[in-house]
């Protein structure tokens, strides 16, 4: 039976908002790599040039990472849910429009910590920083709306389940706007300091408070 128009909008099914995601999200980890290119170098001195770009590496392993934990966590956020609204989707576009723009200040941060001025690695690390808050910040929002629409959740969950999820949301947003105060004193500690953001959600992606239902998707 179908659950027909309801007052704030109508639901629908998840399986197109999921497949764009993880299509937007492929493409974006991809990029990564290419943005880390052979260094020019003198013959017989390409070992010397490949060490001297290592903040290159360490960008691609914080954002690497980044976009595979968020890919964790939203296949976990999409595997509580039922159906979706059009509020949800917007705010899924909005963390994809994030995502989508992380290889932009991780090209941006490897080259100017290897090549660029320390006031260029300070705005570099600064707009990863920022690209990181506008990346984290639709979780809380998403959470809030199956709050208000708890009809949304799987069988067993309800909106005090969706209102403790969305603290999660505030760590990551605290640490990445800190973390562009740290990169004007240490722009290296700044970037290890988002890579260890990726590596908390990683340790959390199955939530605070994970259902036990049996009939939930929590693979």
């Amino acid at each position: 039976m179908s659950e027909g128009p309801v007052p704030n909008g109508t639901l629908t099914g998840t399986a197109r908002v999921e497949a764009f995601s993880d299509g937007v999200m492929a493409i974006a980890i991809t990029l990564l790599i290419l943005d880390i290119r052979v260094p020019e170098h003198e013959p017989g001195h390409l070992l010397r040039a490949l060490g001297h770009i290592w903040p290159s590496y360490v960008a691609y392993l914080a954002s690497f990472m980044t976009i595979g934990v968020v890919w964790m966590n939203h296949h976990t956020f999409f595997g509580r849910l039922r159906r979706i609204d059009h509020v949800l989707r917007w705010w899924n576009l909005m963390l994809l429009l994030g995502i989508s723009l992380v290889p932009f200040p991780t090209i941006v941060v490897a080259d100017n910590l290897v090549n660029g001025t320390r006031r260029d690695a300070v705005v570099a690390v600064a707009l990863y920083g920022i690209v990181g808050v506008m990346m984290t910040v639709p979780w809380a929002p998403m959470w809030w709306r199956l709050a208000k629409r708890p009809e949304m959740l799987k069988p067993g969950l309800g909106a005090d389940y969706a209102r403790r999820e969305s603290w999660r949301a505030w760590p990551g947003i605290l640490v990445y706007a800190a973390c562009v105060g740290v990169g004007f004193f240490s722009p290296i500690t700044a970037l290890v300091l988002y890579l260890l953001v990726s590596t908390f959600y990683g340790l959390s992606n199955k939530g605070w408070t994970a259902p036990t239902e049996p009939d939930l998707d929590v693979e």
